[in-house]
């Protein structure tokens, strides 16, 4: 019994390793925009416990730059939708990506791979993939991207949409200026703080709304892998 434990053991692992191999080099620079229904900051970068016990979010990773093996993902705007009934951590999460329709089958793929966690690599793709039960097809869409520091925002018509806005002075009315520093942080490092103008998704399988809440906006984020 023990030599047929190391046997399946070692043949796993052989399977596991020639996975790895079958993913190509590759990388992506993003413009990158995170909601959810968190307050201000979002307490899961700090206790890993959400404001309200759930988590809801709809996330823009819209590459400047990249490439999965030798297909340019140049130009390819993702908007990442999901949600978990608990802590992401605890799992049993629901995820919808949706591709800028203008992207050729390979490319579609490509993406795919990367944000939903199969390409392996840095950030957050491949720890949120464990989290899910459902990993909903992609949808192409038309993905409209306003990219304009913490007044960004994306939308897929008649699906969702999304539109950040700064904090400002109650009294002075000026734009402050707000930051969240994580030095080991998995998503990003440095990122303007922000809040939800607008929220809200309508799909067969997720739907909320959760206007007025944390926003997250860094002008370039890069990930590699695998």
């Amino acid at each position: 019994m023990e030599r047929l434990a190391i046997t399946a053991q070692a043949a796993k692992a052989k399977e596991a390793a020639k996975a790895r191999e079958s993913i190509p080099n590759w990388q992506i620079t993003v413009n990158y925009v995170e909601t959810c229904n968190c307050d201000f900051g979002c307490p899961c970068n700090f206790s890993g416990l959400p404001t309200f016990g759930f988590c809801r979010a709809l996330v823009l990773y819209n590459i400047v730059k990249g490439h999965y093996g030798d297909v340019s993902l140049d130009g390819v705007p993702v908007v990442y939708a999901a949600s978990w009934p608990k802590a992401i951590h605890d799992g049993e999460g629901t995820m919808q990506l949706y591709i800028g329709e203008h992207t050729n089958s390979k490319q579609r793929e490509a993406v795919a791979a990367i944000i939903g966690g199969k390409a392996k690599g840095n950030g957050p793709f491949a720890i949120f993939a464990g989290t899910l039960k459902y990993a909903l097809e992609p949808r192409i869409a038309d993905v409209k991207v306003k990219i304009d520091g913490k007044n960004s925002s994306f939308s897929v018509p008649g699906v969702l949409e999304v539109k950040a806005e700064p904090f400002k002075n109650p009294v002075t009315g000026v734009e402050s200026e707000t930051e969240v520093h994580i030095p080991n942080g998995f998503i990003f490092q440095t990122a303007k703080a922000c809040k939800t103008k607008m929220m809200r998704i309508v799909s067969p399988n997720i739907s909320f709304d959760d206007a007025g809440q944390n926003a997250f906006f860094c002008q370039t984020l890069t990930f590699k892998g695998p």
